[in-house]
């Protein structure tokens, strides 16, 4: 019955984070009022059919509950706050700390903060303040790059604005100001083992083992995770419900055993198990209490109050109990990934059968609870990582023993004796060598993990597989389960299709003008299914290319036709190398100013790149020479033609563009600036558009009252990043648009914007949180 009432808690919650009623304290109010009144008048009900009416209330309170929108950070500028440490994680050599903010004012203004905003900030290893104590921080906040373009792919949460990034002003912007004697001990005997660990083992043994023992994931190096998730041992190498069950089950045990006979009017087992539940809850506090440790060490805490009860205790039921217990304080716990994942492995766990028994009784044991882990995780596993790592299906008979009962005792043992001279000596040498082993398993097992990176899904699709998943584990028969995958495997091919039916348009010019941040790109498909990109956005740790390439998967684009960056400006082209690594581009077309003129020789390298992985460049003076015809949309490069002026700045030097189709045309003006605009109209280049690209996102140096008046659009498009220092888009600019009659989309305010034409009408559609938001407009010519 409880496992139920918790599983219709955690649906309420994934519905109702799509569902935005505005209704939520109506509906936890609701299922209150019910609850209490089943609980006076439940009584001619029989106990079996409580679970029916106590499933719906929970599920409306989980739609509750869920119905609440989390505060975003808009916030730019300097604050002096006093702030709770909510988390911290530890990676190589720094520290990704989250603060909430309890109270404080902006500097100068002297304005209050927001009670309740998060901020993130990066500290060294050692600089890092301990979870749960409270600091002084003074710095330089700002929020977010979120990121909101159309995408077959909905979210199974709710989006949010996230934390703030923030930057102590100096090495004092960041001191704690109280910390509890219980926190202060866990944090010194934390950071004293994370430093024996460093100094006294390999660095990567060290980094393994301070993720087995400390909770420190990020301590692994990037391709070290990335191999462990390809061979689906990443639950293996973070403190999940493994590590803990394992010591919580060691200590009780051990307990049990030393107890046993020493005491004669009480029951042994109940007093280890009495013991054993604070010292789980401390052993994952020390684990460095994440969600995932803290959900098993609830779990195994319920067991153990079961046990000290006397009562017989039911692994489902404790399950779904530690699922409410964690997700009823903080509601959105329940909507994370991870927690879902490991309530579903558990639950495919506890509802495994029996294996009768015979031969290789354990080795049929531990297969069929891997194939049913694997089978159950799935879809959400595809959904959110993009790939399923089947060969996970040995990995976890082969490996995974290795790893629970060799290297993660012998971790624990280096952090407990480290320091003893021969003992340490000898756990040293045998953690070295037990690590390296898991290691180099993980590696022989990558080359064969070619389903980790698979089509990323649409909400046909992964209702399709989630559909698929619960069948094949309720299904007993082998030709059952054989239908059951033809079927689903069938239905996704339609999808498929019907997916890149739509996201390949034929016939139609369509323009997706991209929301970067602050950066320019614009995916145009052509009418005979080519594709063009303009521009990319930024590069680096800015997360313009990598959505690009999120949004070209999604649409089952392997190729881009023709890669137009329009300046040498790196909010133009800054993810290129990121694109050459993913995806193949048949041309790239450059003005060459700043190959020319720059100093330190990025473009020439990047051009190099291009020409290596098989990429035609072409300059000005060859797109220039005629107009290109694709597939009957008129494409002419306008500026700077014949060449670039190199008394003109990078700016004025950007490639204009114009495509046509029929009635309907685009107008790609770049960064150019008034000096260029000037020459476009004296030298009679622009005429009428019906799509304006706004020139340098909006700036008050571009888009003069002459072009607004030649070009006369009926729809322009300004792209740069919300709450930018730049002062971007000029309130000038979008007025005199606006005053000329023209419909202003910008991406910082509306995401990512499409256009649609078939050369007689002409769409325009915005997509804001995925999709929520929708505004269309038709125009006909």
């Amino acid at each position: 019955m409880l496992a139920g009432i918790g599983a219709a808690w955690v649906v309420g919650l994934l519905v109702g984070a799509q569902w935005q009623s505005g209704a939520g304290p109506g509906l936890v109010a609701t299922s209150m009022l019910g609850a209490g009144m089943l609980a006076v008048h439940g009584q001619e009900l029989r106990a079996r059919l409580w679970v029916v009416p106590l499933s719906l209330f929970a599920f409306l309170a989980g739609l509750g509950v869920a119905d609440h929108a989390p505060r975003s950070c808009s916030a730019r500028g300097e604050v002096s706050v006093r702030a709770a440490v909510e988390s911290v994680r530890y990676g190589v050599d720094e520290a990704r700390v989250r603060l909430r903010v309890i109270e404080g004012r902006w500097v100068p203004s002297s304005e209050r903060v927001p009670e309740g905003l998060l901020i993130n900030t990066q500290l060294p290893l050692d600089g890092a303040p301990p979870s749960g104590s409270t600091v002084r921080f003074a710095g330089k906040v700002h929020p977010p790059t979120v990121l909101r373009n159309r995408s077959p792919k909905p979210t199974l949460t709710r989006p949010h604005g996230g934390a703030c990034w923030g930057k102590p002003s100096s090495d004092a912007g960041l001191q704690i100001v109280s910390i509890s004697r219980g926190q202060e001990w866990i944090d010194r005997a934390r950071k004293r083992v994370r430093h024996r660990m460093v100094d006294g083992l390999p660095e990567e043994v060290a980094g393994v083992a301070r993720a087995l023992v400390l909770g420190d994931g990020a301590a692994l190096g990037y391709e070290q995770r990335r191999t462990i998730a390809a061979v689906g041992l990443a639950h293996l190498f973070a403190v999940s419900g493994l590590h803990i069950a394992l010591v919580s089950g060691t200590l009780v045990r051990g307990l049990h055993w030393l107890m046993r006979g020493c005491i004669v009017r009480a029951d042994p087992l109940r007093i280890a198990a009495a013991i054993g539940i604070p010292l789980t809850l401390l052993h994952a506090t020390f684990a460095g209490g994440s969600p995932s440790a803290w959900r098993a060490a609830v779990t195994a805490a319920l067991t153990w109050s079961v046990v000290l009860l006397g009562r017989r205790s039911s692994a489902t039921a404790v399950t779904a109990m530690a699922a409410m217990v964690l997700s009823v304080p903080e509601p959105s716990i329940a909507l994370r990934p991870a927690f879902v994942l490991s309530i579903v492995a558990t639950t495919a766990i506890l509802s495994a059968p029996n294996v009768k028994r015979g031969r290789w009784r354990r080795l049929r044991a531990a297969s069929t609870i891997s194939a049913r882990t694997l089978t159950a995780t799935a879809p959400m596993v595809w959904w959110w990582f993009g790939g399923i790592p089947l060969i996970g299906w040995i990995t976890n008979i082969v490996v995974l023993p290795f790893g629970s009962l060799v290297v993660i005792p012998l971790a624990h043992l280096f952090a407990l004796f480290g320091e003893a001279s021969h003992l340490g000596d000898w756990l040293r040498a045998w953690l070295s060598g037990a690590v390296r082993l898991l290691l180099i398993a993980c590696d022989s097992f990558a080359p064969m993990a070619i389903t980790q990176r698979l089509p990323p899904l649409d909400a046909t699709q992964g209702l399709t597989v989630l559909a698929a998943s619960i069948l094949l584990l309720m299904a007993w028969r082998w030709r059952t389960r054989l239908a059951i995958m033809l079927i689903a495997a069938v239905i996704w091919i339609v999808a498929e299709h019907r997916l890149v039916e739509h996201h390949q348009p034929r016939g139609v010019l369509r323009v997706a003008f991209l929301d970067v941040a602050q950066g320019d790109a614009a995916l145009v498909d052509f009418p005979d299914g080519s594709l063009a990109l303009i521009d990319t956005g930024q590069g680096g740790r800015h997360p313009a290319g990598r959505e690009i390439i999120r949004l070209l998967r999604e649409r089952r684009r392997s190729r881009i036709d023709r890669l137009i960056i329009t300046h040498g400006h790196p909010d133009h082209y800054g993810a290129l190398p990121q694109l050459f690594d993913e995806i193949e581009v048949g041309e790239l077309w450059v003005n060459g100013q700043l190959l020319a003129e720059e100093q330190d020789g990025t473009m020439a390298t990047l051009l190099a790149l291009a020409r290596n992985r098989g990429t035609k460049v072409r300059f000005t003076d060859n797109i220039c020479r005629q107009p290109s015809e694709i597939g009957g949309v008129h494409l002419a490069v306008l500026w700077p033609c014949p060449r670039y002026d190199p008394e003109l700045d990078l700016n004025d030097n950007s490639i204009v563009l114009r495509l046509s189709l029929g009635a309907h045309s685009f107008l790609f003006t770049g960064d150019v600036e008034a000096e260029a605009e000037w020459r476009l109209l004296h030298e009679g280049r622009l005429s009428q558009t019906d799509v304006l690209k706004v020139a340098h996102h909006g700036s008050k140096t571009s888009t003069t009252e002459e072009l607004v008046d030649v070009v006369r659009p009926t729809l322009a498009v300004a792209s740069m990043g919300a709450h930018n220092f730049y002062g971007h888009p000029s309130l000038l600019v979008i007025e005199r648009l606006r005053n000329a009659g023209v419909h202003v989309f910008r991406t910082d305010l509306h995401g990512g914007v499409t256009v649609e034409t078939d050369g007689t009408t002409l769409e325009a559609q915005t997509w804001r949180d995925g999709m929520i938001t929708t505004t269309s407009a038709k125009i006909k010519h």
